[in-house]
């Protein structure tokens, strides 16, 4: 457009000094579009019209096998993506301070719930950061006095127990790995499962 607007310039006679015209605006001006904006993808809405056509195209086409396969894949993968965050949380936290994590002396400040030892009470540790400013660990983990708290500078919501940031991070691990990994590959197995059944069909009734 302005590679346009600049060959239409040269184009256009020269003014006179005598000439009456615009003083200060030129004759080509470039004007920026906005360019239209796609819809954006609605999986709320996507997800379901696809399980439902897939299925529907299953059971019309008697591929029992794969009708039955696909019931569970909703169920599988919905639960793996909804525990997905119950591990990724502690693995990512956990590496966060792992890698950039600073280590300061926390100090326990006392409540009802934790001086009677309600096993459910959180423990609450004070700590000031590189910055000055005051800011608490809030845990089930604790008990000391005196608590080494190692913080993410970048976000100081992000912090843990120094004792504790390692066992977090293995036990994360270890969700993922023994719980949400088997879910999702099982929900991916079936899915699978169900559309070669559909593919056979179609291709026998083509060929």
């Amino acid at each position: 457009m302005k590679r346009f607007a600049a060959v239409l310039r040269e184009a256009l006679p020269v003014r006179d000094d005598a000439e009456l015209g615009p003083a200060s605006s030129s004759l080509v001006t470039v004007e920026p579009l906005e360019r239209p904006v796609l819809p954006a993808l609605r999986w709320d809405v996507f997800v379901p019209i696809t399980f439902c056509l897939v299925m529907a195209a299953l059971l019309a086409t008697r591929s029992w096998i794969g009708a039955f396969c696909w019931v569970f894949v909703p169920m599988l993968v919905g639960a793996g993506t909804s525990l997905a965050e119950v591990g990724w949380k502690p693995v990512r936290e956990g590496w966060i301070l792992a890698v950039r994590g600073i280590t300061v002396d926390g100090q326990r400040k006392n409540s009802g719930s934790v001086d009677t030892g309600d096993p459910d009470a959180s423990y609450v540790y004070l700590f000031t950061d590189e910055e000055g400013a005051l800011c608490a660990y809030r845990g089930t983990n604790g008990g000391r006095d005196e608590e080494e708290i190692i913080y993410d500078p970048r976000n100081p919501g992000v912090n843990q127990l120094q004792r504790r940031n390692a066992a977090q991070f293995t036990i994360g691990l270890a969700f993922l790995l023994t719980v949400v990994l088997p879910l999702l590959g099982c929900g991916v197995a079936l899915g699978l499962m169900a559309l070669a059944d559909l593919l056979d069909f179609v291709s026998l009734t083509v060929l």
